[in-house]
């Protein structure tokens, strides 16, 4: 059992820190701190890499992030190898363009060749086709009914090169059905995860990031989530009923010391009984 807010992945090892000057409500970007509070790209990039590999035993060449928003998770993929293409889809054009700016920028020249940013709807671009999607931070709860989400599954196995995977992160436990705030925390600032309502009925959820900084002043709803909770064997009957086939569930380890989760995912048929998880379903094409 870990603290909930740790749902949110924690960055690593290895993640690139940015460098700023002392923070405040004013000089902060939300962007960065988002990225820094909640993200760890270059984890992930490498997660998602060796498991493809595992899967189908070939390498992941051609990575669709789906919401992507800032794109450093494609960014770091490109990074990886000199082969690897990524491709990032997202609504928000200010978002794609704050991307450009900050992230995509930071590539050479022949890795920002390999980035296409495609400002679209994720129910409707198929092409170019990938090896693996992958949709995070639980970004697809923003489809509320069984129809809209499995028509985003459908999409994505139309978007799939054969043998593709489709990878969605996921998160539950008694701690997430619940009004509840904690605070993390970072370098220079706090991040502030408030969950601020719950429908047990429909499992709408609304949840809020905040950012506090040591002078006193404060972001509030830096970013806000209007969701459906989805629960696992939800999302594994839509992915099966989507057309995916080998649909399982990869679950995270804990630290026994902690008790926060420690990064490291098995595949299982039975989760353990804790308050705040996190996990991953898979289906391959």
């Amino acid at each position: 059992m870990f603290a909930l807010f740790q749902i949110d992945r924690e960055p690593k090892a290895g993640m690139v820190a940015r460098k700023t000057p002392r923070l405040t409500a004013r000089n902060a970007d939300k962007h960065i701190l988002y990225e820094l509070s909640v993200q760890a790209p270059e984890v992930d990039a490498r997660f998602f890499a060796r498991y493809y590999q595992k899967l189908n035993g070939r390498p992941l060449r051609v990575l669709r992030e789906d919401f992507c928003g800032t794109a450093i998770l494609s960014c770091f993929f490109v990074r990886l190898h000199r082969e690897n293409r990524a491709l990032g889809v997202d609504l928000d054009g200010s978002t794609l363009r704050w991307a450009r700016i900050h992230n995509i920028s930071d590539l050479n020249e022949d890795q920002r060749r390999r980035v296409r940013l495609i400002r679209g709807n994720v129910l409707a671009v198929r092409s170019p086709k990938a090896d693996l999607i992958a949709a995070m931070n639980f970004s697809y709860s923003v489809f509320k009914t069984r129809e809209s989400f499995l028509r985003y599954m459908r999409n994505a196995y139309r978007a799939l090169k054969p043998r593709g995977v489709l990878c969605l992160d996921a998160w539950g436990g008694s701690d997430t059905q619940i009004q509840l705030k904690e605070r993390r925390r970072q370098h220079g600032f706090i991040y502030f995860w408030d969950q601020a309502d719950f429908d047990p009925v429909t499992h709408h959820i609304l949840c809020k990031i905040h950012f506090e900084f040591p002078d006193g002043t404060r972001i509030r709803n830096a970013f806000v989530y209007d969701w459906r909770l989805w629960t696992l064997p939800e999302m594994r009957e839509i992915m099966t009923e989507a057309g995916f086939r080998d649909v399982h569930v990869l679950w995270e380890g804990t630290e026994r010391d902690t008790g926060k989760g420690n990064g490291a995912y098995r595949r299982v048929t039975r989760g353990g009984d804790e308050a705040a998880w996190i996990a991953y379903v898979v289906g391959r094409k």
